[in-house]
């Protein structure tokens, strides 16, 4: 047997199915982000982009119609002469539209067809009020088109091309933390906690007999499961950690196991121990000795 493994009694301690879950859990949830991140840069801000800039030409058509209709004075803007008017139009579009709108999208966009054919309803409605009708219109009958109808409320303000790529960035930082978890999550799997009758074999696969250790930090063991051993190697102090909700857990159906392993270290460990000590147990212990006190001073009156 080699002089790191540890005997064939050894407690064992592995990685948790808590510590599993926890490790899934956080993959999921990176995942999630990264899709998200990545949906809202390659479609979902660009989508609310064009939205936007043909919502605004719906504005557009609403306020030309009605500065038509004011040069008009009491006669009304011709069918003909709207038509004719609103055909010529094309959606106002920034500069980067090939960056801030889906790639599919038409860079020369001529106004819808509903604005063209809208003569009727913004006569009857006026200008601005036609034109919110003929958008609520048109946003449902994108149903039939796309598959979804759009939003009436197309949002205050476009998106830039800085806040797209933004989300690309996310998305690349949620994938690092996703392969940060992946890499602990498979290298603690591979691992193990163990103690013999000699020592205490680390995670890492350090043997540190107990000849060697110096001190035990156990004040957060009941509270969180965790333990620091500090222990001698070449002159120099060292510490070393003992986690029970990663390695071994608590669960008195499967064992305990963690406990049996801090146990074991505890039966074969001579040294200090650090921990914390209960209020009532001081003042119990500060008791006794002022009643000895007591005591003693009433034998010697």
């Amino acid at each position: 047997m080699s002089k790191n493994t540890p005997a064939q009694d050894a407690v064992v301690c592995k990685p948790t199915k808590w510590f599993l879950w926890r490790a899934l859990a956080m993959l999921a949830m990176f995942s999630v982000f990264a899709f998200l991140f990545f949906q809202d840069g390659m479609w979902g801000y660009r989508e609310k982009n064009l939205h936007f800039y043909v919502h605004q030409a719906f504005v557009k058509a609403g306020t030309d119609f009605q500065e038509m209709q004011n040069e008009k004075a009491d006669s009304k803007v011709p069918e003909s002469e709207w038509k004719e008017f609103a055909a010529k139009q094309k959606v106002q579009l920034p500069e980067d539209a090939a960056d801030v709108l889906p790639k599919d999208a038409d860079t020369d966009m001529a106004w819808p067809d509903i604005l063209v054919n809208g003569h009727a309803l913004m006569s009857e409605s006026g200008g601005q009020n036609g034109a919110t009708t003929l958008w609520e219109q048109y946003t449902a009958s994108m149903k039939d088109v796309e598959g979804k109808a759009w939003d009436i409320d197309p949002g205050e303000h476009p998106m830039d091309a800085g806040k797209i790529r933004e989300q690309f960035i996310a998305m690349g930082v949620a994938m690092l933390l996703i392969a940060i978890t992946l890499f602990f999550l498979i290298r603690t799997l591979s691992r193990s906690i163990s103690a013999d009758n000699e020592a205490l074999y680390t995670q890492t696969g350090k043997r540190i007999p107990y000849t060697d250790m110096v001190r035990v930090d156990k004040r957060k063991w009941d509270s969180k499961g965790l333990a620091l051993i500090y222990y001698t190697e070449g002159g120099e102090e060292k510490k070393a950690k003992i986690d029970g909700l990663v390695y071994g857990q608590f669960k008195a159906e499967d064992g305990a196991p963690a406990e049996k392993l801090f146990s074991k270290i505890m039966e074969n460990f001579k040294g200090e121990v650090m921990e914390y000590v209960l209020v009532d147990e001081a003042d119990d212990d500060e008791s006794q000795e002022s009643s000895s006190k007591v005591g003693d001073n009433s034998a010697e009156a």
